[in-house]
């Protein structure tokens, strides 16, 4: 398996352009055509999770004759999970909204 197939298991059941595939991993400085190992699996990972980040404010994408709907929660739940899986925390790639609850302001 190679490294841009590795990518492409790991944003499935998503689908993005082979361009999207081909410049995350180049931002991260891994060969398309070269074996996958072990060795690059937390980086191919962060490229799989900024994939699935930039589909969060989509509601649903079509090119050409195929279309797909996206559900937030769902890629959300994906994206902490690739981050548990690769000790990366989900913070850094996902807000999650906080509540702050006040006590005795008057």
């Amino acid at each position: 398996m190679t490294n841009l197939e590795a990518l492409i298991a790991e944003v499935e059941p998503y689908t993005v352009s082979p361009l999207t595939y081909s410049k995350k991993l180049a931002d991260h400085s891994i060969s398309e055509s070269a074996n996958y190992t072990s060795e690059n699996k937390v980086e191919i990972a962060k490229c799989a999770i900024s994939i699935l980040v930039a589909l969060l404010p989509l509601s649903s994408d079509s090119t050409g004759r195929a279309s797909q709907s996206y559900n937030k929660d769902g890629l959300k739940d994906r994206i902490k999970a690739l981050c548990a899986e690769n000790g990366l925390e989900t913070s850094d790639f996902i807000e999650e909204p906080t509540v702050i609850v006040y006590h005795n302001l008057y």
